[in-house]
């Protein structure tokens, strides 16, 4: 469960410190840019619709689900509209994923914790060639989410289905390369860090990462300060719901935290 006072703790922090909305204050160029272009970008893009419909009608579904429970999270019965309501990424946060992956003009994108499949169809619309392999364990969220992906006709999600601990290793093995990397899965620092270390292996220069919930609790905020020391990671975002970094960019090392 999340630390609800250390949520709050720093919550407050971020208010007090978050910064450079726009890029304002932003010296670096390619921040600027990236700020203003990507993370503060208002023109709608052209799947935000059909992938807001069909949230609406899940946050409006009342039918029960059991979820078998996973890393942090208990065993429970669960209606689906409930599960979207907390459990899904925002629409905001959603479509930044979305835009992030196409900054960089993602070709392979792994998700780590797919759970209804919203987020994964907005990556999955970066490019028709874009290949999506997004990871859940849970059976009725795997089977939801196809339903989902069938809906809107999708053919570029590959789900890896089963406990990521040993499904991720093995799919790493057969990939050359990660462009975007998403991670929502285990809400712990030793599960966190090892996800980051497995993929590390095919990240490159200009791979983006995020990682979700980065204020979730001590142990996810000490998974994220141990994440931006990494010698890999070059630049690095804080907007507190999430935590972005860029790997080997041929620029200094830069941290911001941003008010988004």
């Amino acid at each position: 469960m999340a630390d609800l006072a250390f949520r709050f703790k720093y919550a407050l922090n971020y208010i007090l410190k978050a910064r450079h909305s726009k890029g304002f204050g932003i010296h670096s160029p390619f921040v600027f840019e990236l700020l203003n272009n990507v993370f503060f970008e208002e023109n709608p893009y052209y799947c935000y619709k059909e992938i807001e419909l069909l949230r609406d009608s899940l946050l409006h579904n009342t039918t029960k689900i059991e979820l078998q429970g996973i890393g942090t999270a208990a065993a429970s019965v669960q209606n689906i509209c409930d599960i979207v309501k907390k459990s899904v990424e925002p629409t905001k946060y959603a479509q930044l994923l979305f835009r992030l992956a196409l900054s960089n003009k993602s070709k392979t994108i792994v998700e780590l914790g797919t759970n209804v499949g919203l987020t994964t169809l907005y990556l999955s619309h970066v490019s028709s060639q874009t290949d999506v392999y997004t990871f859940e364990k849970e059976k009725q969220l795997i089977t939801l989410a196809k339903q989902n992906f069938n809906l809107l006709k999708r053919n570029n999600i590959n789900i890896c289905e089963g406990d990521i601990d040993y499904t991720l290793p093995q799919k790493i093995d057969t990939l050359n390369s990660i462009d975007t990397l998403f991670v929502d899965a285990n809400h712990t620092q030793a599960a966190t860090i090892h996800y980051f270390d497995l993929c590390k292996k095919v990240l490159h220069s200009g791979s983006i990462c995020i990682f979700d919930d980065i204020y979730w609790s001590k142990q996810m905020y000490k998974a994220w300060q141990q994440i931006i020391c990494d010698s890999r990671v070059t630049l690095s975002l804080d907007i507190f719901k999430m935590g972005i970094v860029w790997i080997d960019l041929d620029i200094p090392k830069q941290h911001y935290i941003v008010r988004f």
